[in-house]
């Protein structure tokens, strides 16, 4: 049986070089699929040349969307923001899901999915939530588990994970405000920070503002969200 091939996408670091935290690559070929990098490109023939190698898409975390991506001015905690990127993934996630294939959007790969399908965002949920907000960056490891979030029953999400509540790490300052039409919410934070959002238009189309890539060797719901991208992946093959 061939592996399902996962298509990741990396940050561009300085201008030059690639980056991308290895946990991605780890997870998927730890759990039964084929890591492939997708790295930044431009031509849009290139683009779907890409997504023909590949089963599923894993949008990864990062930079800052450009909040013109949904029609905002920057606000004045806007941090840095990679220039191009949006509109690679852009353009990634709307040819995938034409495709209808899998995604898994992680952090700014949620936000972007969102904002794909007409959402808005929290540039800076210190400046702009208001009160009762918990610590969403924490400045612990990466495998530390760090709040608990709410999942919601007859969600994907709640039948992919068996559980209505799961703790998880978290390193994001921006997050998804106003929900797309074609999403739904699957899980908050204790003060109500949206923690993933599904489609209810597409058998796998998830986005987690969490990183269960960095907890799946010992964490059972972070692991078996992995586990099901992956084998959502192998029936497209």
């Amino acid at each position: 049986m061939t592996l399902p091939i996962i298509g990741i996408t990396t940050e561009v670091v300085d201008g030059d070089h690639l980056e991308l935290s290895a946990t991605f690559i780890y997870s998927i070929s730890k759990l039964g699929g084929i890591p492939l990098l997708l790295p930044k490109v431009e031509d849009k023939e290139v683009i779907k040349g890409q997504l023909e190698h590949i089963d599923a898409l894993f949008l990864t975390g990062g930079n800052d969307i450009n909040p013109a991506t949904y029609g905002e001015n920057p606000h004045p905690k806007l941090e840095n923001v990679e220039a191009g990127r949006d509109e690679y993934e852009l353009e990634l996630i709307h040819l995938a899901l034409e495709k209808d294939l899998p995604i898994l959007g992680i952090c700014r790969g949620s936000q972007l999915l969102n904002s794909v399908a007409g959402g808005t965002m929290y540039q800076d949920l210190a400046s702009e939530y208001g009160e009762g907000l918990i610590q969403h960056r924490q400045t612990s490891n990466r495998d530390f588990l760090n709040h608990k979030i709410e999942i919601f029953e007859g969600t994907k999400l709640h039948d992919i994970t068996g559980v209505t509540e799961m703790s998880v790490n978290s390193f994001h300052h921006q997050a998804n405000h106003d929900i797309g039409a074609s999403f739904e919410v699957a899980a908050v934070a204790p003060d109500g920070v949206i923690e993933a959002i599904e489609s209810r238009e597409h058998d796998f189309v998830i986005g987690l503002q969490f990183h269960p890539e960095d907890a799946f060797e010992f964490n059972e719901p972070s692991r078996k969200i992995i586990e099901a991208f992956i084998n959502a992946a192998g029936k497209k093959k």
